[in-house]
């Protein structure tokens, strides 16, 4: 028996969630934080396992009460076996707020890893320098609105287009519109235009979680516009902070928690 594309797709999607390459639904902070304590050595605290789900609990990350509009982008299934009983509120509530997100990576890391957290008024210029000048070391969670980005598998011709410094009159359309967290991974140039390398949550999005998103539209999803802050969160090791926090100074950003 054969399978159909769309069943071979939930099974893949599935696969992901098996494998931890997938966030569990409204994780998506937790999920980051996770992976970068991971890759920082840190697997278990206080004999239980380093996941996505010890993260939420110990960061209040809060769940809807009801479920409104899509719960994860096309291609994805949704995931919703917590090991912690998380707190429900109502559907404009939920998340994780990035002021104990960061206290729980310091925690859980034994202080091995400090957060710094970036706000201000972020264009493209700022946003492809932060980028392309954090530290090597620094890992940077970007809290945005999914809705300015390009969709995750824009065309070749957009691509090069971009990257040659012509307009895109017709970007390619977002996969959904939801706040977010994202990593910002590096800065590719080409002759007249830049992208940056997105780590998303979710395999299906762009090539296995990866995807490019030009700096302008970062920016505009760092500021939001939808009543909510948004901003960045530069993970590091306590010896890089202080090149964090200079880098900050030089495009004026402030290091100061928002609210989402």
């Amino acid at each position: 028996m054969s399978l159909s594309p769309a069943d071979a797709h939930t099974g893949t999607a599935l696969s992901e969630q098996r494998t931890g390459r997938q966030q569990k639904d409204n994780l998506c902070g937790p999920f980051h934080a996770a992976r970068v304590l991971w890759d920082a050595g840190v697997t278990e605290f206080e004999g239980e396992p380093l996941d996505q789900d010890l993260v939420a609990s110990r960061a209040g990350t809060v769940l809807p009460v009801r479920e409104l509009g899509p719960q994860v982008p096309p291609g994805a299934v949704s995931w919703h076996e917590y090991r912690y009983g998380l707190k429900l509120v109502e559907p404009e509530q939920t998340g994780t707020q990035p002021g104990p997100l960061a206290r729980t990576i310091e925690e859980l890391s034994r202080g091995r890893l400090t957060c710094v957290p970036l706000t201000g008024a972020w264009d493209g210029s700022t946003v492809e320098r932060l980028v392309g000048e954090a530290p090597t070391n620094a890992r940077l969670i970007a809290n945005v609105r999914t809705a300015p980005l390009w969709g995750s598998r824009p065309p070749l011709e957009a691509v090069l287009a971009h990257l040659d410094g012509r307009e895109v009159p017709d970007p390619p359309a977002p996969d959904w519109d939801v706040g977010h967290f994202v990593e910002l991974v590096q800065v590719v140039r080409g002759r007249g235009g830049s992208f940056v390398v997105v780590h998303d949550t979710y395999p299906s999005l762009g090539w296995g979680g990866h995807h490019l998103q030009p700096p302008h539209a970062l920016a505009h999803a760092l500021i939001r516009d939808d009543g909510r802050g948004g901003g960045v969160l530069a993970v590091t090791e306590p010896d890089g902070a202080d090149a964090v926090m200079a880098l900050a100074g030089e495009l004026a950003l402030k290091i100061e928690f928002w609210t989402n």
